[in-house]
């Protein structure tokens, strides 16, 4: 595994914190707290859409985006079938095509890319509003050779909107942010342990325009949403899609 970083020397910050919580310098016994999490997120888990009610953006069957865009899926489903490489599976693509609809997003940062999912639905309605971007972050897998394959489900017509930055967090957000200054909306999917949240979370809320949107995959994992959230005062909606549960702020502010 050493030897696939050394081989990556943009990766070589990413290798250095992997040494450190290795060693424990990292750890904490706050880390482990998914059963707490998880029944934090069960006690106030809604539907996706009811959650999308809440911003005024009702999911009827013409606005899903596995309607609308059921021809991009089948292709992407296809590729992914084609594909050498095991990565994640698709999140709430419906509910983040909606929320970039709802704010009408012309700069969005997003972290975790994989096949390409979530920036597949984001870039399809980005792609209505001349200028708009999506910048991305995302380390390859260590080990598993799959570099040329993240996002590989983006069709080449929304290329233009997109730029990838093949890089850890650590790295890629603080550049992300000053490449697109203020931000209508973030997608949080990568470091899922509690010190990369707390890391990342306050960058992205920061840099959220009033009335933008902060979604974070996966906020049962561990309790860094629900306490990142109350230094918001902002009430969290918990969205259960599937077995998991999405995360998402509202800034306070007109969209």
């Amino acid at each position: 595994m050493t030897l696939w970083y050394l081989q990556r020397p943009r990766l070589y910050p990413r290798l250095a914190s992997e040494i450190r919580r290795q060693l424990g310098h990292e750890r904490s016994p706050l880390d482990d707290t998914s059963r707490e999490a998880a029944s934090w997120c069960d006690a106030r888990a809604i539907g996706t859409a009811e959650a999308l009610q809440k911003f005024d953006a009702p999911l009827n069957d013409e606005a899903r985006f596995s309607v609308r865009f059921a021809s991009e899926l089948e292709d992407a489903e296809q590729i992914v079938r084609n594909c050498p490489v095991e990565m994640g599976g698709p999140g709430d693509l419906d509910l983040l095509y909606s929320l970039a609809e709802r704010v009408q997003a012309r700069k969005i940062i997003e972290t975790g890319v994989a096949y390409g999912w979530s920036s597949l639905a984001i870039l399809c309605s980005l792609a209505t509003r001349d200028g708009a971007r999506l910048i991305s972050s995302d380390m390859p897998y260590p080990g598993r050779n799959n570099d040329r394959h993240v996002g590989c489900v983006v069709p080449k017509r929304l290329l233009e909107h997109w730029q990838l930055l093949r890089s850890a967090d650590r790295q890629s957000l603080p550049k992300a942010i000053r490449l697109l200054g203020t931000i209508d909306m973030c997608h949080y999917d990568s470091d899922k342990s509690r010190a990369g949240r707390l890391w990342a979370y306050p960058l992205l809320w920061n840099t959220l325009r009033p009335g933008g949107v902060f979604v974070s995959d996966d906020v049962s994992d561990n309790l860094a949403f629900r306490d990142f959230a109350s230094t918001t005062s902002v009430e969290p909606l918990i969205v259960r899609h599937q077995d998991k549960f999405v995360g998402i702020l509202r800034k306070p502010g007109n969209l």
